[in-house]
């Protein structure tokens, strides 16, 4: 059966969500989250949106599994490879210049990123030097992050990625195999504190030297976008790293007083003092 969704319907199913339980998604783009919530709907076998508007607010828990349902993301270890070639070579210059430095991988979804990270940090040498905050609003997804647990055959995928990266080593380096499970060497996220946040309504008060946020604000509206960005601004020390992804479609928006455009190419800027 085709299952039709208004506007009004994504309106009034969004405003809901935001009074009862807080968590904003008003700010996502029409198109994208219209095909996420048809893609809920499938998952929970329910009939219309009048229907997940009834279990979000009267089932007790629901709204976590909608909400990780509607968050999932596609994420993989060295995803575009050329990109990590370059922050390898940067990186040595930009860690030259402080005893430590702080990362926020911000909507790191199932953890890949996170590893791929600090797999280039354990080649550099670097590891021991970096502390990480990995948030995303999907607990599920968080929960796989801290685990490290990938199937096999991604890790397969990885490993093609990875060799486009460094041809001279390998991805199983860092993983042991337990049955169809590859599970990721525990010292690589020691120095990484996982935690929910939402990046439109929690607050983050630290201060970072890099920040990824790579393929997520693709999901957002312009406003959402330029809400986010301040917060990022924010959360910069002086010269340092803003990473966005290829999709994310920020570089008009960017203000070019606050951000140098660094390496375009590879959307990484860096914030004016």
């Amino acid at each position: 059966m085709r299952i039709d969704i208004t506007e009004e319907e994504i309106n009034s199913l969004t405003a809901a969500i935001m009074q009862r339980h807080g968590i904003d998604f008003t700010c996502y783009e029409p198109k994208s989250l219209k095909r996420r919530v048809l893609r809920s709907l499938s998952v929970f076998k329910l009939n219309s949106v009048h229907e997940l508007w009834v279990k979000v607010l009267k089932e007790a828990g629901f709204v976590h599994l909608f909400v990780n349902e509607l968050s999932v993301g596609l994420t993989s270890m060295f995803r575009d490879p050329p990109f990590w070639v370059s922050l390898k070579t940067i990186l040595p210059a930009i860690l030259e210049e402080k005893r430590r430095i702080k990362v926020w991988h911000a909507g790191c979804s199932t953890g890949e990123e996170v590893y791929t990270f600090n797999i280039l940090l354990k080649e550099l040498g670097l590891d021991n030097r970096v502390t990480s905050f990995a948030s995303d609003m999907n607990s599920d997804a968080l929960e796989q992050a801290q685990k490290g647990a990938y199937h096999v055959l991604k890790l397969a995928d990885y490993e093609h990625n990875y060799k486009k990266y460094n041809d001279s080593g390998s991805l199983s380096d860092y993983y042991s195999k337990e049955e169809k499970l590859g599970l990721m060497d525990k010292s690589l996220v020691r120095n990484v504190k996982f935690d929910l946040n939402n990046l439109i309504t929690d607050k983050n008060n630290n201060k970072y030297d890099i920040i990824f946020c790579r393929n997520v604000m693709i999901y957002f509206d312009g406003e959402a976008k330029k809400l986010v960005l301040d917060k990022f601004y924010e959360c910069l020390n002086p010269g340092g790293l803003l990473i966005i992804g290829f999709f994310d479609a920020l570089v008009p928006i960017i203000d070019k007083t606050r951000f140098d455009f660094f390496d375009l190419k590879q959307k990484i800027f860096r914030r004016i003092n």
